[in-house]
């Protein structure tokens, strides 16, 4: 709960300096659950794929609750961006145990849509510039620091808790800001900020292994 908290705290301290449609997609990307593909992350950087499958779960949930309180509209939109990855990476996290076959066909339909919702957001981001940028990467600090705090709390291992807490999925928001007519600038900037950060968390992991 606690990076949700932070999230939402970024909103309302950043938010009203934003154009609507940025404080929209900036919105949209403090709602959004775990990347649902985490649990392959965690792998990557030295987590637990289970733990961060819980933890994944746990965002879903809240990425609900939280989406509900927005309205009719959010909910709607919610549903909309949420479903093909409910299809793909989030029912592998959620059933790691299905056949292989089962698991890859699914995982593809994930990966489609998420290539899909990047697409938008590359054709949507209007107005990419310094004030979007900013905020995207307030957010993704904060969330980042607040994850790193539950898992000293909580006795997570790092990979586990930044995979499963610390991050936020770019394509979900995408959907979900599309939708409610808001930027995708913020969801892109979020993207690329959670690509680069994954991929130092992962080279530090290869390196760490050896």
């Amino acid at each position: 709960m606690l990076p949700y908290g932070v999230g939402f705290g970024v909103v309302a301290l950043i938010g009203p300096a934003l154009p609507d449609p940025d404080r929209l997609g900036l919105t949209a990307v403090a709602l959004a659950p775990a990347l649902l593909t985490a649990p392959a992350l965690a792998n990557a950087i030295g987590g637990r794929m289970d733990r961060t499958g819980a933890l994944v779960v746990g965002s879903v949930g809240m990425w609900l609750m939280l989406t509900l309180t927005q309205g009719p509209a959010a909910a709607a939109a919610a549903q909309g961006a949420m479903l093909p990855f409910i299809l793909g990476a989030g029912v592998t996290s959620v059933v790691p145990m299905l056949p292989q076959v089962i698991r890859t066909i699914a995982q593809r339909i994930g990966d489609a849509a998420f290539v899909v919702l990047i697409a938008i957001a590359l054709s949507a981001a209007n107005g990419l510039n310094a004030a979007n940028g900013l905020a995207a990467l307030a957010l993704f600090v904060t969330v980042v620091a607040s994850a790193v705090i539950v898992a000293r709390i909580g006795g997570v291992d790092l990979g586990s808790a930044l995979a499963g807490a610390g991050s936020r999925d770019p394509a979900v928001a995408t959907g979900l800001a599309v939708a409610l007519g808001g930027s995708a600038a913020v969801p892109l900037y979020s993207a690329i900020l959670l690509l680069a950060g994954s991929a130092l968390l992962a080279l530090r992991n290869r390196r760490k292994a050896r």
